[in-house]
């Protein structure tokens, strides 16, 4: 969590209310279909064999027409040339051969992004998603810090579990005037399961239009909630960048999220604790997922100087990124992270670390070393695909691994996050940070 920018389970299309009846091809859907193809083709990380792809959009094309109410869709093989040559003619003449054969229970353009996303399926990968045109809306909107219709909460994944749930409900917000609660599990949104889903589609699914309406299925304390909890979504500004004096001498930064804006909000808040005296900084990442790598680059250059992360695309070319500018005079400086820092998040933390610029506390983090970016597609939906893996300054490679902190502090089930005396991870920031 890049136009084509970098960001450091494809989201479900409901199916139609009732019939639909569009099913003249156009040369739009014609050139959706090759262009959904030849972005994977040409810009995952990985090669992936035409089979593989041709695989996958049929897989995607039979899950569509199930989903219409046809029980057994007769849906061809398609076999791939040695060359990977009419692949994509291929795919078209199945989606033509399915709006013959069930002509008014299917629509050309869902097929078409039927299929597409069954190739993304393919890839295994669960960053690299098919956005429609509303959800890449809430997904901008979110990640570049505007306001936007929401419920009000941070999420985090439990690993072990493999569920989402809630890390932080804001105050005064709808998760909040609902009853949701801190460690609340969210087992469905709208009565559909999300724990396969990645935190981009999960917060597709809970943003929407202010004063519209969102259910959530709840386990609470190992023991799910007789009935769903209906949010009625509000304006949502996240704060992406919180300072404050937590000691003397000792400042306190959290950020959110990589927004585009990040690097420069960062540095402001250092500035100005710097220059009231604050010059030790215990800086917060715990629940951030990630942004622009653009903006976590920018956030790192606060804190060192030389280089920061390189990335290996296809190919096996290796793209070497430095600071930018020169870092924030502080005296000392400790980084907060857990299981939920992610993507950016760790690229900072792993610059931070190799240059020996701080001392890393809390848990080991989420593992996340790929890179993303966004291919937009004609009719307004996109593609967010990985398109590099990147290292840590001294060559490692985090992904799937983490960082592990080089002291480690548990983080307590009733710790309340920033607040001195209450949050273990936090009283040993300022312990180590007050000795630097």
């Amino acid at each position: 969590m890049l136009a084509a920018a970098a960001l450091v389970g494809t989201p479900e299309r409901p199916a139609a209310a009732g019939p639909v009846s569009r099913t003249e091809v156009s040369l739009l859907d014609l050139i959706e279909t090759e262009f959904g193809y030849t972005t994977i083709t040409d810009n995952y990380y990985r090669n992936v064999s035409s089979q593989v792809l041709l695989d996958g959009a049929r897989t995607g094309i039979v899950a569509y027409l199930r989903g219409r109410g046809i029980a057994e869709p007769r849906v061809g093989f398609m076999h791939a040339r040695a060359d990977g040559r009419f692949a994509v003619p291929a795919i078209e003449q199945q989606i033509g051969l399915a709006i013959e054969r069930y002509g008014p229970h299917v629509d050309v353009h869902d097929l078409v992004a039927a299929a597409i996303g069954g190739e993304l399926g393919a890839l295994h990968d669960p960053y690299s998603v098919l956005f429609t045109k509303a959800e890449l809306a809430k997904f901008t909107t979110a990640l570049d810090g505007r306001s936007f219709g929401g419920i009000g909460a941070e999420l985090g994944y439990d690993d072990a579990r493999k569920q989402w749930r809630i890390d932080d409900v804001f105050p005064d917000s709808p998760a909040a005037a609902a009853g949701v609660r801190e460690n609340d599990e969210i087992i469905a949104v709208d009565g559909v399961a999300v724990g396969t889903l990645d935190v981009d589609a999960l917060s597709a699914k809970l943003r929407g239009p202010v004063g519209t309406a969102v259910a959530l299925t709840i386990e609470r304390d190992g023991v799910q909630l007789p009935a769903p909890l209906t949010l009625k979504r509000a304006v949502i500004t996240p704060p992406d960048v919180s300072r404050r004096t937590i000691a003397p001498g000792i400042g306190y930064v959290a950020l959110r999220t990589f927004g585009p804006n990040a690097g420069r909000d960062v540095r402001a808040a250092l500035t100005f604790l710097v220059a009231h005296g604050d010059s030790k900084i215990v800086f917060d990442l715990r629940g951030n997922g990630g942004g622009y790598e653009s903006a976590a680059v920018d956030v790192a250059s606060c804190f060192v100087r030389g280089p920061v992360v390189s990335m290996i695309a296809r190919g096996g070319k290796r793209i070497v990124t430095d600071a930018k500018g020169a870092p924030v005079p502080i005296t000392g400086l400790v980084v907060l992270v857990d299981g939920d820092s992610a993507s950016g998040s760790e690229l900072v933390t792993g610059a931070i670390r190799d240059h020996h610029a701080g001392t890393i506390v809390g848990t080991r983090t989420f593992g996340k070393g790929l890179v993303q970016a966004m291919f937009p597609l004609p009719d307004g939906s996109a593609i967010k695909l990985t398109t590099a893996r990147y290292y840590t300054p001294s060559g490692e490679d985090i992904d799937r691994v983490g960082i592990v902190p080089g002291v480690v502090v548990p983080e307590p089930a009733n710790a309340s996050r920033g607040v001195i005396g209450s949050d273990p991870q936090l009283d040993k920031a300022v312990d180590i940070v007050h000795e630097q």
